[in-house]
């Protein structure tokens, strides 16, 4: 990890309520892996001390793309960043996901977890693969057709039904576990969503590693505001910093509250 300068290059909508920022990393930095993430100072307001954490959308010829939803007055003034303006970030940080021997994987994604997947697809997907995101309603969607050109196949999934499959992306997970389609499941989303995603991961047998989502201070593991509860080796139980210790745990190690 190290503290970089990088100058915007782009910012253009993912969806409705997400933009894509592309940055220009300077020469040297550090090699980023999958699941990782960047911890970004909010540009020229001191009114917004800590910074935010933003998953990796991709990284390619020394750009950096980070997908970002506007929840707040911070994550707003990072979108409205002008080309040739210069943003400070901590990056990259944290453990990403690991391929392994995994061949079949399912991608499995939700609102803005689907993100990180982008870069995990670009990594690890092959026609073998697939990939399964949930979405509120079609003006969401994002990710889908960029996912699709790794050879993997996406369904898609909304609350509402206006687009793909309506319901939950458990559905068409539990499909291809029960058809023995899948060795391995990465996975990040809303906290309902990876329980659902683990319970069937532990009831089938698959390895499935979960990218949690916490609120984080210092990005680094120093303040500790983003422990979660995991299971020890010794069958007690202990804590982890999502921020340095993850954000990507084994399934089987969380322990949902």
């Amino acid at each position: 990890m190290k503290r970089l300068t990088a100058k915007v290059l782009s910012c253009a909508p993912l969806n409705v309520e997400m933009g894509l920022l592309a940055l220009a990393l300077p020469a040297g930095a550090e090699a980023a892996v999958p699941g990782q993430f960047a911890h970004i100072a909010v540009p020229g307001d001191r009114a917004h001390l800590l910074r935010r954490p933003i998953s990796l959308y991709s990284v390619h010829d020394g750009i950096l793309e980070l997908g970002i939803a506007a929840k707040g007055e911070g994550t707003q003034r990072i979108l409205a960043a002008k080309p040739g303006e210069e943003i400070d970030l901590l990056y990259p940080l944290g453990c990403g996901f690991e391929k392994g021997g995994l061949e079949r994987i399912a991608f499995v994604g939700g609102g803005i977890g689907v993100a990180p997947l982008r870069f995990a697809m670009e990594a690890f997907a092959d026609a073998r693969c697939h990939a399964v995101f949930g979405f509120r309603s079609r003006d969401l969607l994002y990710a889908v057709e960029a996912c699709e050109r790794t050879g993997a196949p996406v369904t898609v999934c909304t609350d509402d039904g206006s687009a793909g499959v309506h319901g939950l992306v458990t559905g068409p997970l539990e499909e291809m576990l029960r058809r023995g389609e899948v060795d391995g499941i990465m996975a990040c989303g809303p906290t309902p969503m990876l329980r659902a995603v683990q319970a069937l991961a532990l009831q089938y047998g698959v390895p499935a590693q979960l990218s949690l989502e916490e609120h984080m201070g210092c990005g680094i593991g120093a303040c500790l505001t983003c422990n979660c509860k995991v299971k020890a080796k010794d069958g007690e139980f202990g804590y982890k910093r999502v921020c340095a210790d993850g954000p990507v745990f084994p399934a089987e190690e969380v322990v949902f509250g």
